[in-house]
């Protein structure tokens, strides 16, 4: 049965060195509906660089990602980027983009909490079974973080246009993908630092795909204002005792659940559990907020079986991966977003689980 979404929301986004993303190196040209290349392909087809918005974007084209109505092609200084960790979205397949104003730097001083300036843009594009159901897009008109504008735009079955959905919309565009309404993508973004998800220090902390945008790009271009110290990834390695399933567990619970669970927000206050990385405190695994809030800890809320919010080599009793496995909305997490399980993500944590 399909959740209602607004109620689960009551359960619960130096001189001498270049400074644009435009500045990135050239890539070789290709056709225009090749995605790594597009930055090419725009510099070379495409009319000028993408300005500051009016007011509220009526289509996806009126937000400048698009070099034509149907989006073929991305406008020039948009640069693509990959997060390391993805977040399930019921098997959709995502693109991200990201464009800064030119002269303007990411506020790193707080490197896991970064502040955007004032013009910054960024776009997710969801596809499922092939069809393009929807593009969020994500703008900061102001100088402080209350000032965000967010709206999801919903391609047409031509898939030549996306219109502003404010609202949201059910099973859009003939699947069963759900296009979340401002509010809801409020949710989660607002419940963060900075309002960014997906791309952060740790989340761009590995060699992106040819033409994306990694952590070394943005320390090579002169575009983060306190870089971290060194010149390639990882800047901030993962905890060297934990192995591959710990720093997958860490890493997909990171993406997927940290936005809501980590402190200083309303859900903490109730559920003091840190699922987001911190990149000060990696030295091991024990020393991770994670482990150190979950394992052998009492829940907050009881749930049938749920003895501890991780029960070491035992999922059965392990509040974790009771919630996640979960098909009752009432202690299903997350909460919002999907309607499926992730069966690898499932994998992903029994194993780390089990493995203890």
């Amino acid at each position: 049965m399909r959740r209602d979404l607004l109620t689960l929301l009551a359960i619960c986004a130096g001189c001498s060195r270049p400074r644009t993303l435009a500045d990135a190196p050239a890539l070789v040209d290709g056709p225009v509906d090749t995605a790594v290349d597009a930055p090419a392909d725009l510099a070379i087809d495409a009319p000028p660089d993408v300005a500051i918005d009016a007011g509220p974007p009526a289509t996806l084209a009126d937000t400048g990602l698009c070099a034509d109505p149907g989006c073929t092609a991305i406008a020039p200084g948009i640069r693509a980027y990959q997060p390391r960790w993805a977040l399930w979205a019921d098997a959709a397949s995502k693109r991200r983009w990201i464009w800064l104003p030119p002269g303007t730097e990411i506020d790193t001083r707080d490197m896991n909490a970064w502040r955007f300036p004032e013009g910054t843009k960024l776009w997710k594009e969801f596809t499922v079974g092939g069809v393009r159901v929807e593009t969020r897009y994500y703008a900061k008109l102001g100088p402080s973080d209350a000032d965000w504008y967010q709206v999801a735009f919903v391609w047409n079955a031509a898939q030549d246009a996306a219109i502003a959905a404010p609202d949201g919309e059910v099973d859009a565009n003939g699947t069963s993908h759900d296009v979340p309404s401002r509010t809801q993508c409020r949710a989660c973004h607002d419940r963060t630092a900075g309002r960014v998800l997906g791309f952060s220090a740790l989340q761009l902390d590995a060699a992106g795909a040819p033409g994306d945008l990694d952590l070394a790009s943005l320390v090579e271009h002169g575009l983060l204002s306190a870089p971290p110290a060194g010149s390639a990834s990882p800047f901030f390695p993962l905890p060297p005792d934990a192995g591959p399933r710990a720093t997958g567990a860490l890493g997909y619970l990171h993406a997927n659940c940290g936005h809501c669970h980590h402190e200083g927000n309303d859900v903490f206050l109730l559920v003091p559990r840190i699922l987001l990385l911190d990149v000060t405190r990696l030295a091991s695994a024990a020393s991770t907020p994670t482990y150190e809030t979950t394992i052998d800890q009492v829940p907050s809320i009881a749930i049938p079986n749920g003895t501890y919010v991780i029960a070491p080599g035992d999922t059965a009793h392990s509040e974790l991966d009771i919630r996640f496995t979960s098909s009752d909305p009432a202690i299903h997490m997350p909460p919002l977003g999907t309607e499926t399980i992730d069966p690898a993500g499932r994998q992903i944590l029994a194993d780390w689980i089990n493995s203890m």
